[in-house]
């Protein structure tokens, strides 16, 4: 099970121009992506919302194993005790990680860099609040385990920090 090439289909991709052949790959399931279109999904800049949005899902996996990895480092050395302060450790780390790939590939910066910085503090600072509130609920009055209740909370702080991201930082 693999991705299968075939060459002489026309790409259904609009406002392509009509050059004529375009190679495509079909994923194992079938799906045809031709080249074009995934080049745009993965390199050079955009200001569309979807494939932004794509890319950030990407950097925000990324950061939630970057996040994860330390936060279980963290429960396994020292313990689950303090699980609150190993989350706000994690969470440092995995937003230093998702501010640089997220200047480096998905968004455009629009403002000066200490500007923008202090933005994307504020932000951050927004979605530890609900890191930490959300971690807290599902440890505390849900009785879920440390580990396996931070994914959860990591999926809703994603989508939170993209929508104030690109509300109004990089709009």
């Amino acid at each position: 099970m693999g991705f299968t090439v075939v060459m002489g289909e026309q790409c259904s991709r609009k406002g392509g121009g009509g050059e004529g052949k375009e190679e495509y790959v079909f994923s194992p399931s079938g799906f045809p992506l031709c080249f074009r279109c995934m080049r745009q999904l993965f390199f050079g800049r955009t200001r569309r919302v979807r494939i932004q949005f794509f890319r950030y899902f990407i950097v925000g996996g990324t950061s939630a194993v970057v996040d994860l990895m330390f936060y279980g480092a963290l429960l396994a050395y020292f313990g689950a005790r303090l699980y609150l302060v190993w989350a706000f450790v994690a969470y440092m780390v995995g937003l230093v990680w998702n501010h640089m790939c997220c200047l480096l590939w998905v968004f455009e910066s629009r403002h000066e860099r200490w500007k923008e910085f202090f933005m994307v503090f504020l932000i951050a600072l927004g979605g530890l609040f609900w890191t930490e509130l959300l971690l807290w609920i599902g440890v505390d009055f849900l009785h879920g385990h440390p580990f396996f209740t931070k994914p959860f909370v990591l999926l809703i702080v994603l989508i939170w920090n993209f929508g104030m991201r690109k509300t109004f930082v990089f709009h």
